[in-house]
């Protein structure tokens, strides 16, 4: 996938129209800043973080890349908010839906954050991109936990 988070973005909100989100450019760019020249972006979406259907001003950015999530959102006043999640932080998710939008709820052993006003269409998508990336990763530390342990 395109390691050009903006572009990434652009293109999820042209496939899900209906997913609401503002300034993409300006939140993408939170996370392009903190991507490492070593990560590949393997899926990205947005969304409203810990919104409700009555004030969607919260637009975030998601990102998964091959070594972990990575949130942020750019505020006013040349204020951001980013977030860093390893695989090993990563419970699990729920994927629900309201009369309008979807919902992403992530469980991480710290909090558990929800993501709102998504295209209802594009759950299965972000579903099946959190699962596979959750699946890889506790594999990954499966396997190297096996070969710390026969060490």
């Amino acid at each position: 996938m395109n390691r050009d988070v903006y572009e990434n973005c652009r293109n999820f909100k042209k496939k899900y129209p209906m997913t609401v989100a503002w300034r993409l450019k300006q939140h993408a760019s939170v996370v392009q800043k903190h991507l490492n020249d070593d990560e590949v972006v393997l899926y990205t979406f947005t969304g409203q973080k810990n919104s409700n259907f009555f004030s969607p001003f919260f637009t975030t950015v998601i990102v998964l890349t091959n070594k972990r999530m990575l949130l942020g959102r750019k505020k006013y006043l040349g204020r951001s908010e980013y977030y860093s999640i390893t695989p090993d932080m990563l419970n699990d998710f729920e994927i629900k839906t309201s009369i309008f939008f979807g919902i992403v709820e992530i469980d991480t052993i710290k909090e558990t954050f929800s993501m709102n006003c998504i295209d209802k269409r594009a759950l299965t998508d972000i579903e099946d991109a959190i699962s596979k990336y959750l699946i890889n990763e506790k594999l990954k530390m499966l396997r190297n936990n096996k070969k710390g342990s026969e060490e």
